[in-house]
């Protein structure tokens, strides 16, 4: 029971960063547990821009990862523009080493589902795309087998 306390908690203080639309505090508070409980990510905070009149999570994949990324929350039924997804790549993501400004849209279903859509304000060849974690996992695998079939 200790634990639905900590998680109304953080709604309660989700609802408190300054943000004036319920329906925001719902999805941000909606994205921390799906970032927490079912991506296992670190570090994950969340922050309220007044000048966008956004609330949005920043999580490091890894424990040591030297960049966070930026999450946005967004209700499945609401809209979404394109000039609001560039104010807030500008305003909220970092350039990475190409000048590349990066950010998560979480769409998140009042059925508690989050899609997660990472955006970027350029095309980015796939080559550049880090490998995922099944991706390099099967790659160890057949590197493994292939060290036995040496031995």
């Amino acid at each position: 029971m200790e634990s639905h306390g900590q998680d109304f908690k953080i709604l309660h203080e989700i609802r408190n960063l300054g943000c004036d639309n319920e329906c925001l505090c719902a999805a941000a508070y909606r994205l921390y547990l799906h970032l927490c409980e079912d991506r296992y990510l670190w570090n994950v905070q969340y922050h309220y821009s007044q000048k966008l009149d956004l609330i949005y999570l920043t999580a490091r994949k890894q424990k040591d990862s030297p960049s966070e990324d930026v999450y946005i929350p967004v209700a499945s039924f609401d809209e979404l523009p394109m000039t609001s997804i560039e104010r807030y790549q500008a305003e909220l993501a970092h350039p990475d080493k190409n000048g590349n400004r990066c950010i998560v849209l979480a769409f998140c279903d009042p059925s508690s589902s989050v899609l997660l859509y990472r955006m970027t304000n350029a095309i980015v060849p796939l080559s550049d795309k880090p490998m995922s974690k099944n991706k390099l996992n099967k790659l160890k695998a057949l590197a493994s087998t292939s060290q036995n079939k040496s031995d």
